[in-house]
């Protein structure tokens, strides 16, 4: 008897603890208002390093902003240098548990700075055809605004992890980037939804 009251002691136990611990997860994890994000494309290529921030308002909408920091000066025809991006989403789950969560549409501005490369092409009169072209870069640096629309999709499992893939393109507003009339932003972010 009292072999069976032991073990019938440690199954409710159990079966007690493992109800506790994972309902209150998947529960609690759609109440929560606060996620962060990096952009793990631009990452691992090395040239910049994407932050983001979302406040979730309900299981419709959610506002927030991206960070660019970009560290990579190589002599291509545009660099962003760094970029504050604001924007407003829409997400169109069916599901009345789930909060922020599935497919997306954004709509954004995007503050950036970044350099420019231009080129002066010259031509010489020399009897090497091969040399008859040369070109002088001439580097700008340059502030514009864009504003634009993304859609996008996003995971968030029970325990607070997100996984978020999204394209979109904005156009410039002041056009002092010489070398585009816009931009594009897209990337596949991990995260975490606190």
């Amino acid at each position: 008897m009292k072999h069976f009251l032991t073990l019938a002691f440690a199954v409710a136990s159990a079966s007690a603890f493992a109800q506790v611990d994972y309902p209150e997860a998947s529960g609690k994890v759609f109440d929560r208002k606060h996620e962060v994000r990096v952009g793990t494309i631009k990452l691992l290529t090395g040239n910049s390093l994407d932050l983001g921030y979302e406040r979730v308002l309900d299981r419709n909408r959610g506002f927030g902003a991206n960070l660019l920091i970009g560290f990579d000066d190589y002599n291509s025809d545009f660099n962003q240098n760094f970029s504050l991006s604001p924007y407003y989403r829409f997400y169109f789950s069916k599901s009345e548990e789930y909060g922020a969560k599935g497919m997306f549409v954004e709509g954004f501005a995007d503050f950036y700075s970044g350099k420019a490369y231009d080129y002066d092409y010259y031509y010489n009169y020399l009897p090497d055809p091969d040399s008859n072209y040369y070109y002088e870069p001439k580097k700008k640096n340059f502030f514009d605004i864009a504003a634009g629309v993304a859609l996008g999709y996003k995971w968030v499992n029970t325990i607070g992890f997100v996984l978020e893939m999204k394209a979109g393109y904005g156009r410039n507003l002041l056009q002092e980037n010489p070398n585009a009339a816009g931009i594009f932003r897209g990337d596949f972010s991990v995260g975490y939804r606190f």
